[in-house]
């Protein structure tokens, strides 16, 4: 089934296909919603759509005045939003292992160039505000979702737990709390090894001493170096789209460049516009009169010791400076575990995470 509405106050479509996610009729159902964004159009100059999937709660049809907490999901870079089978079958045991009933909106990322990070973007555009300004509030309209910051939390893996992180931290007015796993790098002093905040700039490939940066790591060996892994697709792409997220736009138009990929030369005047703008421990430093008080239990962080990518160098620096500040700040390292591993921590990591929101909404009286 599908339908078309038109909210009130905004120019855009509202698409709803609707599908049992089971084949018995009591079954959740999963929601494919896309919604045009006036504040994408223009900064795009094109017409520019937010996509999410919603798995509705088992007892939304038979419940019809309860209102439900929402969690909004964002992917990884290059891993499709929607729920495969597999995943919806580990969100369906996770929620009844919690006994928990929330709205789960799995947003999606994606843009040709990679990842956007619901960053609010020089090369992307207002991703962040389109999300929290326009997507949720239709949602919300839409939904029967408890429309409260402390009903709304945001998770995410990988440049989804730097999502999460950032939306939470930028928006801290509209999120209950973020629940990040193993985030892309959020404290630019080691950005999966180089130090984005030296002057003169380092070289991306070599630290100071001169000795390659590795970088995929497997069984606590690594196995790839930095310059090799940012010369194959898969750099290429994962840069190429963090130059689009952090980066100024060029004078071509494009986004600048952090790094020359064959030398591995850091642009300073690049480096310093990344550091200024999205790097989170200096953000939340310099932000910490207005945002400690609404970051206060907010604030969940797993990565593995193992990281395949080394994240948890940059969330240790991470960590010490949101110490010194007297954050309460959860930050968990987990010993031996890597990057995909991290899923299985606690005797599973989804069930980890709902039973802290559901312990969370509990406190809050939501529940």
């Amino acid at each position: 089934m599908t339908r078309t509405l038109r909210p009130l106050g905004l120019a855009v479509a509202f698409v709803f296909c609707l599908g049992l996610a089971q084949a018995e009729a009591s079954g959740p159902r999963l929601v494919m919603v896309q919604m045009q964004s006036p504040l994408l159009d223009g900064f795009r100059h094109a017409q520019t759509f937010l996509h999410a999937q919603i798995l509705l709660p088992e007892s939304y049809d038979v419940a019809p005045t309860k209102r439900y907490p929402a969690l909004y999901v964002i992917h990884s870079l290059e891993e499709d939003y929607r729920f495969s089978p597999e995943k919806l079958a580990s969100w369906q045991d996770a929620l009844r292992h919690a006994d928990l009933e929330m709205i789960v909106v799995a947003l999606d990322a994606s843009l040709a160039n990679g990842h956007h990070e619901f960053a609010d973007s020089a090369n992307n555009g207002p991703w962040g505000a389109a999300l929290t300004r326009e997507l949720i509030p239709e949602l919300e309209k839409q939904f029967r979702i408890n429309a409260t910051r402390d009903a709304r939390f945001v998770t995410g893996h990988s440049s989804g737990g730097w999502s999460a992180l950032w939306l939470q931290v930028n928006y801290p007015d509209e999120f209950g709390g973020a629940w990040s796993i193993a985030p892309d790098p959020v404290d630019f002093h080691d950005f999966t090894g180089p130090d984005l905040t030296r002057a003169p700039p380092q070289n991306f490939y070599r630290d100071p001493r001169g000795n390659p940066y590795g970088f995929v790591r497997r069984r606590g060996v690594d196995v790839t170096t930095l310059r090799e892994f940012a010369q194959g697709d898969l750099g290429r792409a994962q840069f190429d789209s963090f130059d689009a997220v952090f980066s100024p736009r060029g004078e071509d138009g494009r986004p600048a460049r952090l790094f020359d990929r064959r030398s591995g030369v850091i642009d300073g005047v690049v480096a310093g516009y990344w550091e200024e703008h999205y790097d989170l421990a200096r953000l939340i430093a310099g932000r910490w009169k207005e945002l400690g008080p609404k970051l206060q239990g907010r604030v969940h962080v797993v990565v593995g010791t193992e990281d395949t990518y080394h994240l948890e160098g940059s969330l240790k620096l991470f960590k010490a400076v949101l110490d010194g500040l007297g954050s309460d700040a959860e930050i968990v390292f987990a010993p031996g575990y890597d990057h995909m591993t991290i899923f299985r921590y606690d005797r599973g990591l989804l069930r980890h995470n709902l039973d802290q929101m559901k312990q969370q909404l509990q406190r809050e009286h939501i529940l």
